[in-house]
């Protein structure tokens, strides 16, 4: 994933830790949801039809913090 130039140039070193921490809690937050039933799980996502289940949202969320976060590296060593 790249950002665009401009939006790379306006990204501080404290705007590349907050996606570090939101990246953080994203985890707590599958781990929180993996101490639940695996059977049960299944019963609540199957409550939840939209465009996925939690568990889902989590993934592509941790995913998406990454490589943000990967593709903000150097920030603030320019």
């Amino acid at each position: 994933m790249r950002i665009e130039q401009q939006l790379l140039a306006r990204i501080t070193p404290d705007d590349r830790e907050a996606l570090v921490e939101v990246a953080h809690f994203l985890r707590k937050a599958e781990h929180v949801w993996n101490r639940i039933d695996g059977g049960k799980q299944c019963e609540l996502n199957a409550q939840h039809h939209d465009d996925g289940s939690l568990a889902l949202c989590l993934r592509r969320a941790m995913q998406a913090a990454d490589e943000l976060i990967e593709a903000s590296e150097g920030v603030g060593k320019r």
